[in-house]
């Protein structure tokens, strides 16, 4: 069963093959224009520069981390400054800089609500079969009935088991329900070296909409 324990140890030994630098294209390419000020919800963002382009957007960005580590390298890495203060089992650090809050603690724990829409790279991938269910109905409690989500999966047929784990088309809809519609598919097999070492047979990231507007 992967644990808390388990990703706390990643982030200690360096083990964050899932951390992408630079902004991730298919957010550039796929979100939406949203409303000045609209409060985006990023669940396990560890220490993602989407976080950054979402601010310049002019959102209320707020992330979700367990690891004191990731949120460190974090503000490190881009000259952030910030402020902190203790919310129950939870810690808030507020950038002074841009519009982001870091949440460090348990996604779990977290249950500010009236988010205006949510951002999902690595989040839904990180959980293993047992807690999506749970992982997807903690989400949409954070969200208004109208929330814009953008979700990107990852399904996959190889020798490597996760995380990230492969989470099928099929299990998607039955997870958030028929709203959500797929957008686009790529073969990272064929636009990505990284995936031709002979562990994959296939290996398709998908990106994902529920836009209620």
């Amino acid at each position: 069963m992967i644990t808390n324990d388990f990703w706390l140890e990643r982030w200690q030994a360096g083990r964050i093959g899932f951390h992408q630098e630079g902004v991730n294209p298919k957010l550039m390419d796929y979100w939406p224009i949203l409303a000045k000020q609209s409060k985006v919800l990023v669940p396990l963002c560890g220490k993602t520069n989407d976080m950054i382009w979402l601010a310049e957007q002019g959102y209320q960005v707020t992330g979700v981390e367990l690891s004191s580590l990731a949120i460190i390298e974090f503000i490190g890495d881009n000259d952030l400054t910030y402020e902190t203060h203790q919310q129950g089992s939870l810690k808030i650090h507020k950038v002074n800089e841009l519009s982001i809050r870091l949440i460090e603690g348990d996604y779990f724990a977290f249950n500010e609500q009236n988010f205006d829409a949510c951002y999902d790279r690595a989040a839904l991938v990180a959980m293993p079969e047992p807690l999506r269910k749970k992982y997807v109905q903690h989400t949409l409690q954070r969200l208004t009935d109208k929330a814009f989500l953008l979700l990107i999966t990852l399904q996959y047929q190889g020798d490597k088991k996760g995380p990230p784990f492969s989470v099928g088309a099929e299990e998607v809809i039955q997870l958030w329900g028929n709203q959500i519609k797929k957008l686009a598919s790529e073969n990272l097999m064929e636009t990505n070296p990284d995936y031709r070492d002979g562990s994959y047979t296939s290996f398709e990231e998908s990106v994902w909409h529920i836009d209620q507007n």
